[in-house]
């Protein structure tokens, strides 16, 4: 075996799949001895499962930054108070540089994954596994890959490439068109392999679903609008997934969790640290009537801003999930719209909690995306049609606003109004900021809000730590 794969083998079976939901959940198997560790599927299992748990961003900080990241740049939020205020500043100025701990976070958990992925990948050659299993590990593997590769280009451009645990540990960024090939190759292997269904074998497993909603969002980030107008309709077409028609809160539900609309979710569990999720803990301030006496909050808030608050129609059900005003638990009344403190209430509490660690399972390809997604592209591809409205009129209607018409939009305006109505359906979900860039308004529009926002801020800065490990790696901007 590998001397690389040596190293770590002892980490990854006492990890094991700790960031699965239990219906993921499987026997750790401690007692496996390195040398045979791939001699049985419990043995890749253990190490696939690995990957798996950091693919779906392992540890608290791995849970919320995606949230911040995405949210506080684009002008959607902004928050205060605690430990992680500093971080949050930066982020809400654009003053954040290769130091700053979210961006080294999320440049790790997703490397970790790969790495896992690749191990399993060069060793599936064993007589001893059988074929019908090694090809669905393949496809397993190369579904983690292309997630993992989508979100680092998102954050940060050209990456290192790695593909197999052999490749030597130091490598220099990749070229654009090498990354963008290696991500639809590899999520396009997982839509293709017989071994994959539509729907996952177990919640928060790779599927043909999965695959085809992150790939219809990487060729809309790369702005392939024909692409992913056609595999937008592929997804609608298979007839598997569709909106949440009892609420629009129903979709976040903890009761609710691996419904319909969701075509790639991260589980989460409470009882679990490295696989909880700690966004409410970031949300309302210690003075706030907590629901269950095993809650807890941190001292930071996170707020909307008034006038996004107050541009939802007044029938908008969305805008129930909200928080415009709270009475502490001293009694006292905190009014939060008309000073730009709304909390974006998306995340109910979890009743089994451990404190802080909640688990609540993050979205990150909803059907609704799926629709909005096709609309845009459409437009993009030939201006306003009725098919593109009647896309949004179907997110609009499960939101109990009145629907559009085609008539007097132009392809600039249409594309306003569906970058709005990404805005209402999709707040708070860490969407915002890869939507104004492929239109180019997130630096612009930044701007506006009298930041100090430059051309390199389209990208995050390679962490400092990976640079300073790495003599090959070259920074996204000689300004950071």
């Amino acid at each position: 075996m590998k001397s690389y794969t040596l190293k770590i083998i002892l980490t990854l079976l006492i990890f094991g799949f700790s960031a699965c939901e239990k219906p993921l959940e499987e026997e750790i198997f401690s007692e496996l001895e390195p040398s045979t560790l791939f001699s049985s599927e419990e043995g890749v299992n253990v190490v696939l499962n690995s990957a798996y748990a950091y693919a779906h961003r392992s540890g608290l900080v791995g849970s919320w930054s995606p949230f911040y990241l995405g949210g506080m740049p684009a002008g959607e939020i902004w928050g205060a108070g605690g430990s992680i205020e500093n971080l949050w500043v930066s982020l809400i100025d654009f003053t954040w540089d290769a130091n700053h701990a979210q961006i080294l976070t999320m440049w790790t958990v997703y490397y970790n994954a790969i790495r896992d992925a690749n191990i399993v990948l060069d060793n599936l050659e064993n007589e001893a596994l059988s074929e019908e299993f090694r090809a669905l590990k393949e496809a397993e593997v190369h579904f983690i890959r292309g997630w993992c590769y989508a979100e680092l280009y998102n954050l940060f451009g050209p990456v290192p490439l790695y593909t197999s645990s052999t490749d030597a540990p130091l490598q220099p960024n990749g070229s654009e068109g090498e990354i963008r090939t290696f991500i639809e190759q590899e999520l396009m292997a997982a839509v293709n392999s017989p071994s994959l269904a539509v729907l996952p074998q177990a919640f928060g497993m790779a599927s043909k679903g999965a695959a085809m909603g992150i790939l219809t969002k990487h060729y809309m980030n790369t702005r392939q609008w024909q692409k992913a107008a056609d595999l937008a309709q592929d997804i609608i077409e298979l007839n598997e997934f569709g909106l949440v028609s009892s609420s629009y809160a129903d979709v976040f539900s903890i009761s609710n969790e691996g419904n319909q609309e969701l075509l790639w979710a991260l589980p989460k569990h409470g009882a679990s640290g490295a696989a909880s999720m700690a966004v409410n803990a970031l949300m309302f301030p210690p003075n706030y009537p907590l629901p269950y006496p095993n809650n807890s909050v941190f001292a930071a808030r996170t707020y909307l801003y008034d006038e996004f608050v107050n541009s939802f129609e007044v029938t908008d059900e969305r805008r129930n999930m909200i928080d415009t005003a709270y009475v502490t638990t001293a009694g006292e009344l905190v009014q939060g719209l008309g000073n730009d403190q709304s909390f974006p209430f998306k995340f109910e509490f979890d009743p089994n909690s451990v404190g802080a660690s909640a688990g609540n399972d993050i979205p990150v390809v909803r059907y609704a995306d799926i629709l909005l997604s096709r609309a845009e592209a459409l437009n993009e591809v030939s201006g306003p049609s009725q098919e593109a409205i009647d896309l949004m009129n179907q997110v609009r209607d499960r939101a109990g606003v009145a629907p559009l018409t085609l008539a007097g939009f132009s392809q600039e305006s249409l594309r306003d109004a569906i970058l709005e109505e990404r805005a209402k359906e999709f707040f708070f979900e860490g969407k915002r900021r890869e939507d104004l860039l492929r239109h180019d308004r997130f630096i612009s529009n930044a701007v506006a809000r009298g930041k100090n926002a430059q051309p390199h801020h389209v990208l995050y800065p390679i962490p400092q730590v990976e640079l300073d490990a790495n003599e090959l790696l070259e920074q996204n901007s000689p300004n950071y």
